[in-house]
């Protein structure tokens, strides 16, 4: 109960006797600034209409949720006077509603989420089709006023958006490899956790197990046997085409899975590589070869250009050999003559200086160029081609980042008990730099996930493109929503897969705690 006294700025609260100055409260929270003003006045002005646009479309629910907040906020500010807070209004306080905006955003983004969810439900669940009908899904839907979704193109089209033209008679394939992976994923728990299996045969086999895991993956979705065709037709696993029988759900999986997998040890390398301190090409030798070249080329290549130029900037582009004495000394300059760091430098510059559309599209229409005559390579091997150079040159910057986070002591303590340079990485530098880089891997591994609906792009049906294809049938003409919803929510499921793990292994692992 709250009795005002004779003196306006004191107050009685649950039998406290607390000051407080109206004057300084507004002066401090409204009239501070024209700035601060308007914001509240705009602030208020946008929360009214919100209030009111909800009350409209769900009185009953809006009433609760401002009855709520005003309670709330009201037992908050009356215990920040009397200075009596519970462990509730203290997190209220300091987390919603510490000023007087921060507590009126609070109420407008609630009200935003909640109509948001109540919109929702109403189109995904109480608006919506399920049946793989489509007459009966259109007679379904002219119920309502706005139709919901139609999930049935979704049921219809799961095998699709799965597999997509992976034939019905090799699914014992697809199976194998989930049972395999169950089979190998039960026991890791139990292994991989205590430390009593470190050492022992057991956790031997298994990781064994694990590296030949990929392999016998790869045997079963492509086959063994020079056969093509379905099953017993020339073999027990006879070969299926990757271009024809991959695709959907199960194409996005293959592809990601072996990015992730090339691309980590190529990463690591490459990171090494670009840190190397070896010997590098003595500067003698390389200014040497270097005044060699140019006047070779001098010689050769700049008077026929000259004498074919027709304008300024051909008769100066055919100097360009007096470019490769720049270039050696840069060489030298930055690089000491260490032609691995040169070239590692060189190649993780250059692919992270173009974006992943363009690497797909030079993998499917420069790269043949490259091969010989008669020779081709499937497109899905060069997507998979370029989704690991892609993805080694990101996650290289992310090891060498955690490989320059170690002191100098780590380096030093290696060489003075005398381990040789792969001893000194293997036992001593790898393992402190990539427990250190685990979050930043994981999370270029969850947008390399993400990144293989570009794939769509270079003409294979992936997940993306399974489920753009679903508008194009005649029975289920101008549904989209519905299917990228859906992906969205498998990828979410595989996102979130990712991260808990890595949560769970940075845990492990003890990174982050000092």
């Amino acid at each position: 109960m709250t009795t005002l006294k004779q003196d306006s700025q004191k107050l009685t609260l649950g039998g406290r006797e607390v000051h407080f100055n109206l004057r300084q409260f507004l002066q401090e929270n409204f009239a501070r600034s024209w700035l601060r003003t308007a914001w509240l006045l705009a602030l208020i002005y946008l929360t009214g209409l919100v209030v009111w646009g909800q009350f409209q479309a769900a009185p009953v629910m809006t009433a609760l949720v401002v009855l709520v907040w005003l309670g709330t906020v009201g037992v908050t500010a009356v215990n920040e006077l009397t200075r009596h807070h519970s462990a509730a209004t203290y997190w209220l306080k300091n987390n919603l509603y510490s000023s007087i905006s921060n507590a009126l955003v609070s109420l407008l983004l609630l009200l935003l989420l909640i109509a948001g969810i109540r919109g929702f439900i109403g189109w995904a669940f109480l608006r919506a089709s399920f049946t793989t009908d489509p007459e009966a899904a259109k007679a379904t839907l002219a119920q309502f006023t706005k139709p919901g979704a139609n999930w049935g193109a979704i049921s219809a089209n799961m095998r699709n958006l799965m597999v997509f033209r992976w034939p019905r008679s090799e699914d014992w394939r697809l199976w194998s490899i989930i049972i395999w992976n169950v089979v190998l994923f039960i026991p890791s728990q139990f292994v991989y956790r205590r430390e009593v299996f470190r050492k022992s045969l057991i956790r031997r086999v298994l990781t064994a197990l694990w590296l030949l895991t990929p392999i016998i993956a790869f045997l079963l979705l492509r086959g063994v046997s020079g056969s093509r065709g379905v099953r017993g037709a020339g073999g027990l696993i006879p070969q299926l085409s990757p271009d024809q029988a991959w695709g959907g759900l199960l194409l996005t999986l293959v592809v990601a899975v072996f990015a992730i997998v090339a691309s980590f040890p190529l990463g690591v390398l490459l990171a090494l590589g670009r840190r190397s301190q070896i010997h590098g090409v003595p500067a003698r030798f390389t200014y040497g070869t270097a005044v060699l070249l140019t006047l070779f080329f001098l010689a050769t290549s700049t008077p026929a250009n000259l004498s074919n130029a027709q304008s300024t900037a051909a008769r100066v582009f055919a100097f360009w050999p007096l470019l490769i004495p720049l270039l050696a000394y840069l060489f030298q300059r930055v690089f000491k003559g260490n032609v691995v760091a040169l070239f590692s430098t060189l190649y993780i510059e250059t692919v992270r200086g173009v974006p992943f559309i363009t690497v797909l599209f030079m993998s499917i229409i420069l790269f043949p160029i490259f091969l010989p005559p008669g020779m081709e390579v499937l497109g899905t091997w060069r997507v998979m081609a370029a989704a690991t150079l892609f993805a080694a040159a990101y996650l290289a910057e992310n090891v060498r980042g955690g490989l320059q986070s170690l002191n100098k002591g780590q380096y030093e303590a290696a060489d003075a008990i005398g381990l040789n340079t792969f001893q000194k990485y293997r036992f001593i530098i790898l393992p402190q730099a990539l427990r250190v880089v685990i979050p930043a891997i994981v999370g270029q591994f969850i947008g390399l996930f993400k990144d293989t609906t570009l794939v769509a792009i270079v003409g294979l049906v992936e997940f993306l493109g399974a489920a753009n294809l679903i508008a194009a049938q005649p029975n289920w003409l101008g549904v989209r929503r519905e299917p990228y919803v859906f992906i969205a929510l498998v990828y979410f499921i595989g996102n979130a897969i990712m991260a808990g793990y890595s949560r769970r292994l940075e845990a492990q692992l003890g990174v982050g705690q000092r």
